[in-house]
Order: structure tokens, then C-alpha cells, then sequence
């Protein structure tokens, strides 16, 4: 049984009952007399109305093909009236009808993302979310959509950012354009790797780096995916991971986690990767 039938259950009985309980008893020479109902039939107390209620609500529910809110309102009666075998069938085969139009329309999503139709999935998912709210794998296909989403939106920067080849021409403009382009591969890559696609974002960022070497932002983020690939890879691949850390040792020096964990996983015995000049210059200074 799911917690929210017992919890709506548990309100609207309590409701029924205090509505049941709130005619002002009559009086007569000063002793209380009960009032007469008008026919001692079950069909009036208020469990009775209730359970009425319930039902014309469920039923107006199918009619509108809200299944899910269906569903829960004859469960609620189910647990009100175990002994009608009528609301445990309306419960069956409302529920074979939910499995019946989540069946059909996942197939359906999953061709519209493929033909790359995003809105049109989205929609059929988000209407398989609404009859099962716990469909993981309708759940998990919306989050690689948004993850598409994103990834096309970073990409989609390039061309607000489209310059004509005179401008490029120019010396100063060329430089921006440098920047700009660096400053995407890095949002980019960042964004790949907080999806786990970290063999994308070292590809991105290492061609960044062979356009231009001096680009100190994209050698951190670099370091860092490697970092990350390194603990992604543990503990299923120690040697896989102690590669990924050596990269991003080599790549920068000057973070002191990678040689760490390196360290670490080596049983501190790790010694810095063979490094350029430059960095191994930058190592002597942090150092000193």
C-alpha cells in the first residue's frame, strides 16, 4: 500500500467523521433527546457519504483519463471497503491501463529523441512520468535530454560569436576571438565532465591546449578532468586511475591533490611525472 493512500484515507475519514458529528444535539426540559435520523439506513453516515463521494470521483477521473489520480482514488477505497471485490477490479484494471499507455508511449519517445525530435519526446515522457511518477527509465531519458540540452546551448555559443573574415583579419580581433574560443572549450568541457563524459572533455581541452599553449585555464580544467576520471575509475581499475593521475600531475604540478592520491595509491611511493621546464621550475619555486 502506498504511504499517500493512508495519509488521504486517514484526512478525509477524520473529515467525514466531524461532519457527521457536528449537528447540535435538541433539548427538551432540559434533557438531551437524539435527534431522529430519517431513516437509520448505513447509506447516510458519513462513512457511507464518503465512500460515495470517493467512488463518483474516481469514476469522473477515468472518464477524463486522469489514470494515476484514478488509480489512487480506488485504492483509497479498496482500503476502505476490503470486502468489495468491485474496487479491487476498477484498481486492476485501471492500473492494466496505465501499464497499457506507458507501453505505447516509450517506444514512441525514444524514436523522437532519436530522430532528434526533443520536444516531442520530452512531452511523451513527461506524459509517462505523470501516469507512473517512479518510471525510472522514462526518468533517466529526460536527464540524458537535459544533458543534450545543455551541451547544445555551450555549443550553440560559436555562433552568437561569429565574426566576419575582415574582422578576423585584424590583429586585435584575432586575439579576442582566441580568448572567446578558449573561454567555450573550457565552459564545454566542464560541462562533459560533470556529465562523466571525461574522455570528451580531455580531447576538447587537449586540442585547445595544442591551439594554444599558454591557455593557463584550460591546462587546470585539463588536470582536473584527468583527477576525475582517476576517482571515477576507483577502485575497479587502480592502474587505469594511477595513469589518469599522472597525466594530471604532468599536466600541472602545481595541484597538490592528484600527487596526493598518487601517492596514495602507490603506497607513497609516487614520484612527480617527468615535466616540462617551465613546470618543473613552478614546482622548485612552490617549494621554496
Amino acid at each position: 500500500m502506498r504511504p499517500g493512500v493512508w495519509a488521504t484515507l486517514s484526512v478525509q475519514l477524520v473529515y467525514a467523521a466531524i461532519m457527521g458529528c457536528a449537528t447540535k444535539p435538541q433539548v427538551q426540559d432540559g434533557v438531551v433527546v437524539a435527534e431522529p435520523l430519517p431513516a437509520a439506513s448505513p447509506e447516510l453516515s458519513p462513512r457511507a457519504v464518503f465512500e460515495q463521494t470517493q467512488r463518483e470521483r474516481a469514476l469522473n477521473l477515468v472518464r477524463q483519463k486522469r489514470l494515476a489520480d484514478a488509480a489512487l482514488a480506488w485504492e483509497v477505497l479498496t482500503v476502505l471497503r476490503p470486502d468489495v471485490d468491485d474496487y479491487r477490479e476498477r484498481l486492476t484494471d485501471t492500473q492494466r491501463q496505465i501499464d497499457a499507455a506507458v507501453a505505447e508511449r516509450l517506444p514512441r519517445a525514444a524514436q523522437a529523441a532519436q530522430r532528434g525530435e526533443s520536444d516531442s519526446a520530452t512531452q511523451l515522457y513527461l506524459a509517462v512520468l505523470a501516469l507512473q511518477p517512479l518510471n525510472e527509465p522514462a526518468a533517466e531519458a529526460m536527464r540524458a535530454l537535459e544533458r543534450e540540452r545543455n551541451k547544445r546551448s555551450y555549443l550553440g555559443k560559436f555562433s552568437r560569436y561569429t565574426l566576419t573574415r575582415r574582422a578576423i583579419a585584424d590583429a586585435e580581433m584575432t586575439g579576442n576571438v582566441n580568448l572567446l574560443t578558449g573561454r567555450n572549450d573550457v565552459e564545454h568541457a566542464a560541462l562533459l565532465a560533470g556529465d562523466g563524459e571525461f574522455d570528451d572533455a580531455i580531447g576538447l581541452l587537449e586540442r585547445r591546449l595544442a591551439t594554444d599553449k599558454q591557455d593557463a585555464a584550460a591546462r587546470r580544467m585539463l588536470a582536473s578532468v584527468y583527477y576525475r576520471k582517476a576517482e571515477s575509475l576507483l577502485p575497479r581499475d587502480s592502474p587505469g586511475a594511477i595513469a589518469a593521475l599522472e597525466k594530471s600531475v604532468r599536466v600541472d604540478p602545481s595541484d597538490p591533490r592528484a600527487m596526493a592520491r598518487l601517492k596514495q595509491l602507490k603506497g607513497g611511493s609516487a614520484k612527480p611525472p617527468a615535466v616540462g621546464a617551465s613546470a618543473a621550475s613552478a614546482v622548485a619555486k612552490r617549494a621554496h
